[in-house]
């Protein structure tokens, strides 16, 4: 009876045991396991029928330290780890009679608590090393939450903005930062790397870099560029410096590599003038390559930079090259550029070449029909594979380029004599425009040469020249074999020849070429000519400044004072 009621007890502790939720072994005195849950089970990775009769500490070896002595009557506790899992024992000793029976140990998985607790351990002593790290930072630093809040600031950043470093602390960064871009970053997640940012009447250099955690954004970290104030000032004023050379050598590149004039500068109605610009405006709003096929004087490169200011390569530079003014040996440095030392006397930094300084814009390839073969080939490279290479150079690079090219000569006819290569004309060729030359565009000349009167005239600080019925009809009945350059050569002649008490432009003021008669004028004493040339500048340039002999002065590079003087000697009143 007594032994049914001890197997009675011990079936219902281990049904007890078995509904327990945390991991439970019973074992005698020398370590024996007697019984073993399931939990217990699952903790260690093993089964029942292998745990039961075996000795604990095989299974678990931290636990020797709790075996012994046999009379330690006290409940002990201990944290071992099993693989990744972080397990606390706690060992109960079952007493009867004073003496220790059996012992049960308790198994608790405390990983995520534990985890939990070395992250707060580990993010306190992390806070305290970088509090103490920006504290020491060479750069200024600043660190916000994903809202824009400053959650820390080094000192030496602080000490900069003049606030204190510890009452900004949960402020958001437009609080505190004059033109931050923090809260900007939290949001768009992009970094911004060496920015300028404005701080009172100061430049300094900002990195803004979003912070990520599992994908999402939690913050971001600004740097900026500085030791100290003194730092930041030298650096702003290094900076001013070049920020001013910059926009020196930007003016000067803008000047020599932008187009100037634009489809409302092509003067003229007649029906061959106006076709070719209604075919120029249909090609400027495509990035095809155009050539303009004209005899000189024509106005061709008028319409490449008409082109290229009506297309959406505005923006960008506009290259001019003359293919036929380089002579053939620099050509190819010209175009391509070079590395430094690829030839001698090649500059040791290198040169850019023209299809480099063309990204992104048009270059403009005047006289193409003067460019020699073996150039004929590389420039065919460029149209097809968009790329350069420098001479000495070991690898190419891409460029975006639209090419307007243009010839006074006849490229198909030199193609079949061999002087220009096939499959670049056909490349070339793509929108072809024929500027027609003046003498089949008679009536053009009337508007023509009131343009270049009033141009020439303000240009030679003379009043504005009216051409008369009788020289325009001259004009009208001549050939123009140099086209509107030898009209506007001829128009500046007259102007200057013309009698400065009349501004009537007469057939007797044209070259003889043009009227047929040659017309005698009185020859001048050199004095003469330049006290007169001289009074008359002075003359003019007071009329042109009103009268404003101070502003007059400016113009014509004199002082007042040397002005006064010539106005009495020259009695001008």
């Amino acid at each position: 009876m007594k032994e049914y009621e001890n197997d009675y007890n011990l079936d219902i502790s281990v049904t007890i045991i078995n509904n327990i939720n945390d991991g439970i072994i019973v074992t005698n005195t020398n370590g024996k396991i007697n019984i073993i849950n399931k939990i217990a089970q699952d903790i260690l990775n093993i089964d029942e029928h292998y745990g039961i009769g075996r000795i604990i500490s095989d299974l678990i070896p931290e636990v020797l330290e709790f075996q012994l002595p046999k009379r330690n009557y006290k409940k002990t506790n201990k944290n071992i780890k099993l693989g990744k899992k972080v397990i606390l024992i706690t060992r109960v000793p079952m007493i009867e009679n004073n003496e220790i029976k059996e012992v049960i140990y308790v198994f608790k998985d405390i990983t995520e608590k534990e985890s939990i607790k070395n992250e707060l351990i580990s993010e306190k002593n992390w806070n305290d090393i970088l509090k103490q790290a920006l504290n020491m930072a060479y750069e200024g630093i600043v660190i916000v939450d994903k809202n824009g809040y400053i959650t820390m600031i080094s000192k030496g950043y602080a000490e900069f903005l003049g606030i204190d470093d510890k009452k900004v602390i949960g402020k958001h960064a437009t609080d505190v930062i004059e033109n931050t871009r923090m809260h900007i970053v939290v949001k768009t997640g992009k970094e911004e790397e060496a920015q300028l940012q404005k701080i009172g009447n100061k430049y300094m250099m900002a990195t803004r870099t979003p912070l990520f955690i599992n994908g999402e954004i939690q913050g971001a970290v600004g740097k900026v560029l500085f030791k100290n104030a003194k730092e930041l000032e030298f650096l702003h004023k290094k900076f001013s410096k070049v920020q001013k050379e910059l926009e020196a050598y930007k003016e000067q590149f803008q000047e020599k590599n932008s187009a100037r004039y634009t489809f409302a500068d092509i003067v003229g109605n007649s029906d061959g003038i106006m076709e070719a610009k209604k075919l120029s405006k249909k090609a400027a709003l495509t990035d095809s390559n155009v050539l303009l096929i004209g005899e000189s004087g024509t106005g061709k490169e008028l319409f490449a930079h008409s082109i290229h200011k009506n297309s959406n390569r505005k923006y960008g530079p506009f290259v001019k090259v003359n293919c036929g003014a380089i002579p053939s040996d620099l050509l190819e440095s010209e175009l391509f550029g070079y590395e430094g030392g690829a030839f001698t006397g090649a500059k040791k930094e290198g040169k850019i070449g023209k299809f480099e300084l063309a990204d992104g814009g048009t270059i403009f390839l005047d006289e193409i029909g003067d460019m020699p073969l073996h150039m004929q080939v590389k420039l065919l490279r460029v149209l097809q594979e968009k790329e350069v290479e420098r001479v000495g150079g070991v690898s190419p690079k891409n460029i975006d380029i639209r090419i307007i090219a243009a010839t006074n000569q006849k490229l198909d006819s030199m193609v079949k004599e061999g002087k220009f290569r096939a499959d670049l004309y056909y490349r070339l060729n793509v929108v072809t425009v024929r500027i027609p030359p003046l003498r089949e565009r008679k009536d053009d000349i009337i508007l023509l040469s009131k343009f270049l009167c009033d141009k020439i005239s303000k240009k030679l600080n003379r009043e504005k020249c009216i051409v008369s019925n009788e020289a325009l009809e001259y004009m009208k009945g001549y050939k123009w074999e140099g086209n509107i350059r030898q009209l506007e050569n001829a128009i500046e002649r007259a102007i200057n020849i013309m009698e400065n008490t009349n501004n009537l432009l007469l057939p007797k003021h044209l070259p003889k070429e043009i009227t047929g008669v040659e017309i005698d004028f009185d020859i001048l004493k050199l004095e003469d000519a330049i006290w007169q040339a001289e009074r008359n500048a002075i003359i003019n340039a007071i009329k042109m400044c009103k009268g404003n002999k101070q502003k007059a002065a400016k113009e014509l590079g004199i002082s007042r004072t040397t002005l006064y003087e010539k106005v009495n000697k020259y009695k001008i009143l």
